[in-house]
């Protein structure tokens, strides 16, 4: 939300500022619903973000570089928000989070592809050096996200409460889950990680300069043969059409009253 708020000031194009205020207004829609359905659940109580993504977080909101903005958050975070967001729609039990899941992922579905439009018309034209800097960014932000997939720091305040210490459910994690359970992992067509790398190469992010660092997790031949879609599309579309349906109804009342 104040992320696509600060692009309202940085972008030229009134197009784009025009988008960015839209979907600060969409993320204010999903702040208020998940705010909304936490107090009805759990009586309101949110735990604070992770250190690792709450510090990329203020780096993305404040820093004035449009591409840290753009490749960190529209096409990294948002990638794997959709991916968090289709496990939840997938495997939760309560059909309201599973509703509120999909229709926010009909925001976030299009929030990911304006990242995708953006470097797909401006990484061709850039100078070597920008280019560089971007495709280093966007492993940094890889990497960052990746390794802090099964982070125990970022949920340490639930473990005192069954009598855990969280450095040793870290402990314990890291001996379960290394770099080989990651490559299994990646090895499915629904992973968010392999599907943010398709993304990033398809949209030349990454050349023969990083190629071999996403390589070490990833077949990257096989994801160059791939089409584009991302996890959770075929969620975000169904409930597209869902919308569709809801608000062609909502038009036919205002015809009546209005008539």
């Amino acid at each position: 939300l104040s992320l696509s708020a600060s692009l309202c000031d940085i972008f030229l194009d009134p197009g784009a500022q025009e988008y960015a205020a839209n979907q600060a207004r969409e993320e204010a829609r999903h702040v208020h619903a998940f705010a909304m359905y936490a107090k009805s659940r759990f009586g309101g109580q949110i735990y604070g973000v992770g250190d690792t993504i709450g510090n990329l977080l203020r780096e993305l909101v404040a820093t004035p570089v449009v591409y840290k903005k753009i490749v960190g958050m529209q096409m990294l975070i948002e990638g794997v928000a959709m991916g968090a967001f289709t496990t939840l729609h997938a495997k939760a039990l309560d059909p309201v989070l599973r509703r509120l899941c999909q229709l926010v992922m009909t925001d976030e579905a299009f929030h990911h592809k304006f990242g995708k439009i953006w470097a797909h018309t401006t990484m061709p034209d850039l100078p070597q050096e920008e280019h560089d800097a971007v495709e280093d960014w966007a492993l940094e932000c890889f990497n960052l996200l990746l390794f802090n997939l099964v982070n125990a720091e970022q949920k340490r305040m639930m473990y005192p409460q069954f009598g855990l210490d969280w450095q040793w459910v870290r402990s314990a994690v890291m001996e379960a889950f290394g770099d080989t359970q990651r490559r299994e992992m990646m090895k499915e067509s629904t992973n968010v990680f392999r599907t943010l790398t398709k993304t990033l190469l398809k949209a030349g992010i990454i050349t023969d300069r990083t190629r071999a660092s996403y390589a070490m997790w990833v077949d990257m031949d096989q994801l160059a043969a791939e089409g584009d879609r991302m996890v959770g599309d075929d969620v975000a579309e169904e409930g597209i059409e869902d919308l569709k349906v809801i608000n062609a109804t909502k038009r036919k009342i205002v015809r009546r009253i209005n008539g």
